[in-house]
């Protein structure tokens, strides 16, 4: 049995060590301190730096956004990015983990009605971007219906590039990246008067 006194010296020397695993940045160091305690384990390593101008794609609730419009309408905005690889409307594997966020919000609306609206960024001509917008909001409503959040009666609404939230160009005029994945989106828009 391990004294009291031989315990809190263990502790003590934990304490002492962990600053130094947070501090430990170089091969060497963490070398040195494997020396001085073989019984540490595997040290973990911090990851890859995300490069500059590389856009994080948000995923599960930090994907979805509530938002209250107007007195009879709640709105609940899916970023496209989380649902969908560039330019498809089959669901990505990842994509269910966003969307059953949307699950409990649909819930708490009740009977109200539903309906379910496709947005694109700036890309690619006015057809090509209403069709797409119509398919991405498709395929999100029969993922909803298999899960009885909402009818298959509810409404898809394309509206393409037609209603950007965010600009697609910077005022120089070059590309804006972060604007366009914002325009990029699936919206479930709850009748909470209907």
């Amino acid at each position: 049995m391990v004294g009291p006194r031989l315990t809190s010296t263990l502790v003590a020397g934990l304490l002492l060590l962990l600053p130094a695993l947070a501090r430990a940045q170089t091969e060497e160091q963490l070398e040195r301190i494997r020396k001085w305690n073989p019984h540490i384990g595997e040290i973990q390593k911090p990851g890859e730096i995300q490069k500059a101008g590389e856009i994080q794609v948000p995923r599960g609730i930090q994907a979805v956004k509530v938002v209250e419009t107007a007195k009879c309408e709640r709105r609940l905005s899916l970023v496209a990015d989380a649902l969908f690889a560039f330019d498809q409307s089959t669901l990505t594997p990842d994509a269910e983990e966003t969307l059953v966020v949307v699950l409990p919000e649909i819930a708490k609306a009740g009977k109200h009605p539903v309906s379910i609206e496709g947005h694109t960024d700036g890309k690619g001509t006015d057809e090509y971007n209403k069709v797409l917008s119509e398919k991405r909001a498709t395929t999100v409503k029969q993922w909803l219906v298999q899960r009885g959040a909402v009818a298959p009666s509810t409404q898809v609404v394309a509206y393409g590039k037609s209603k950007p939230i965010a600009p697609n160009q910077k005022p120089d005029g070059s590309d804006d990246p972060v604007g366009r994945q914002k325009n990029r989106r699936v919206e479930v828009v709850i009748d909470t008067c209907g």
